[in-house]
């Protein structure tokens, strides 16, 4: 059965930028569908209502909107964020919002086939220990609450979980993280109420409670790092099985895997530990309904499939296809 995936990478604007891929889950293999350019960096993608939205991820930055037809994306025009670099991308019904590098979040609204900028606001607040990365605000990531009001933007620069009101883009709570600790994507647990936080700058995974009204309450952090790693390192994202039993987390610099296994109450074990075969692991997929990852490596230029075993722990199939710096992997079909 085939699974269809969208990848976003950094790319040139007249270099294919977003990529359709192909999962056999019976076959075992990967095999790149589409190829499609118009987008400059379109880092991270999100897919709502029949289009694609994509984080133009420049110094210009912007908000894509791309429609999807059966066997082509058209782009339908852009809007821009206010702000460089925007890095992550949420959407849903007619809207959407990226979070920005520059230190802001953008709130887009698709009227019609048009996208229009509709509110922005800007991060302020104490910069971060690390001196090389936490000089300013810097937005890493915007991902709603399950109440349906609230978004949870995390902010690798001040070591800040902000919390948005959805619709105004008020900020309504502030949770501090651990200093230095970089808080970079967060990850609602779908029947607890937890949300996982990946840290990037000290590679750690926070465990968080999610209260009423977008409160959060600190839990817990584990280390994602093997003991007696001292090379560098940087956390980069998060993924639940679809049991929702083991925790994935990648980490560059290390190349490799946290897999922490999941209580029915969403806390972690101290991890386990598997080392990838790619250079600089990034966003990935964990399919729904078959043990399978599909794991993006920016900087060997590859897309790479691993199967799981009943351990959690995944295995390398031999499986790659070719794709130039990619970053971004979300399930075709999936708001």
């Amino acid at each position: 059965m085939n699974h269809a995936l969208w990848i976003g990478s950094y790319a040139k604007k007249e270099e294919p930028g977003i990529y359709e891929v192909l999962v056999d889950t019976e076959a075992e293999t990967l095999t790149v569908k589409s190829r499609f350019s118009g987008v400059e960096n379109p880092s991270f993608l999100a897919e709502a209502d029949g289009y694609l939205y994509a984080a133009s991820e420049s110094m210009d930055g912007k908000g894509a909107l791309l429609r999807i037809e059966s066997d082509n994306l058209v782009l339908k025009g852009t809007a821009d964020s206010g702000e460089m670099a925007p890095c992550h991308i949420w959407a849903e019904d007619t809207y959407a919002w990226t979070a920005n590098y520059g230190g802001s979040v953008t709130k887009y609204e698709r009227k019609g086939e048009t996208l229009e900028k509709t509110a922005f606001s800007k991060h302020e607040g104490k910069n971060g220990p690390n001196e090389k990365r936490q000089d300013a605000p810097h937005v890493h990531s915007v991902n709603p609450f399950p109440d349906g009001r609230h978004l949870l933007v995390c902010d690798l620069g001040t070591d800040t979980l902000a919390v948005y009101d959805k619709h105004t883009l008020e900020i309504v709570k502030k949770v501090s993280a651990a200093p230095g600790s970089g808080p970079r994507m967060s990850l609602f647990h779908p029947k607890q109420p937890i949300v996982y936080v990946m840290n990037e700058l000290d590679s750690t995974v926070s465990v968080y409670k999610v209260g009423e009204g977008g409160t959060i309450t600190h839990l817990d952090t584990l280390a994602g790092l093997p003991a007696g790693y001292s090379g560098e390192h940087t956390g980069a994202d998060l993924q639940l099985s679809p049991d929702q039993q083991f925790l994935y987390a990648t980490i560059r610099g290390w190349d490799g895997l946290a897999v922490f296994d999941t209580d029915p109450n969403g806390s972690l074990s101290t991890p386990r530990h598997v080392k990838l075969d790619g250079k600089t692991p990034r966003s990935f997929y964990a399919l729904t309904n078959k043990p399978f990852l599909v794991i993006a490596f920016q900087d060997s230029n590859e897309l790479c499939l691993y199967k799981t075993e009943q351990n959690g722990l995944p295995v390398f199939t031999g499986q790659r296809v070719s794709i130039t710096a990619p970053v971004c992997v979300i399930k075709k079909g999936e708001n």
